[in-house]
């Protein structure tokens, strides 16, 4: 998605939630500046050849995510890390995902967090092989000021306006954005667990990202050739 389609959204959503596009630009260039100079990160290049062509497993955190993967487990192999093109799904982890994934023995390929999840299990991830994708926002400047150095093979973004280095692919929350990196790095087929936007356990703000990420996910999967298999 490119950024002026996305930016009537994402005013949208700055005037829902009241968040501050300012808080969000200065975490961008936090965010920049804590990738700048490092050696082995994440580069667009390999996102596409990770991606590119492959069917993508994109895992969110809701409750059913455990029932779920254990009937994608017994379907067959998942990819993993470094593996070669036919190795099975590609797995991308939303945030809090990637607990119940290691849980299960399955090492994500990437993880898109913005650092709320379990922050010692994307951490342990990620010295496993998972790349993670870091989304910046004024309200985790202090997440990434202590996480981002202890990441390997970091990408970053932002909601915000794109710089040198932060890219937008469009989305919003950790789930939603997973979709959009995978359809813009073109996979062939995009299939979705965990994905329960109408769980009663979560409060009012978590019920209103719910929402949104209803929309965002049949936004981003409206043009897909091949639907995705199990979505809730």
């Amino acid at each position: 998605m490119r950024f002026e389609e996305w930016d009537p959204i994402y005013r949208e959503i700055l005037e829902e939630f009241g968040f501050s596009r300012d808080e969000d630009e200065a975490a961008a260039l936090l965010l920049k500046g804590l990738l700048s100079g490092r050696g082995g990160d994440l580069s667009l290049e390999d996102l596409d050849s990770m991606i590119r062509g492959r069917r993508v497993l994109v895992c969110g955190n809701g409750p059913g995510l455990a029932l779920e993967l254990g009937a994608i487990l017994e379907e067959g192999p998942m990819a993993r890390p470094g593996a070669s093109r036919d190795e099975g799904l590609v797995v991308i982890a939303a945030d809090g995902a990637t607990t119940p994934l290691l849980a299960a023995g399955v090492v994500p390929d990437v993880i898109v967090t913005d650092l709320d999840g379990l922050l010692p299990d994307i951490v342990a991830a990620s010295e496993r092989g998972s790349a993670v994708v870091v989304h910046a926002h004024g309200d985790n400047v202090a997440a990434l000021l202590e996480y981002v150095p202890r990441l390997r093979k970091v990408l970053a973004t932002t909601q915000a306006a794109p710089l040198e280095g932060v890219y937008n692919f469009g989305g919003f929350t950790d789930g939603d954005r997973a979709v959009f990196l995978a359809r813009h790095f073109g996979a062939e087929e995009i299939r979705l667990i965990g994905f329960d936007y109408d769980d009663p356990a979560v409060t009012p703000k978590k019920k209103k990202k719910l929402a949104w990420a209803r929309r965002l996910v049949a936004m981003a999967l409206e043009d897909q050739p091949s639907p995705p298999t199990s979505v809730r």
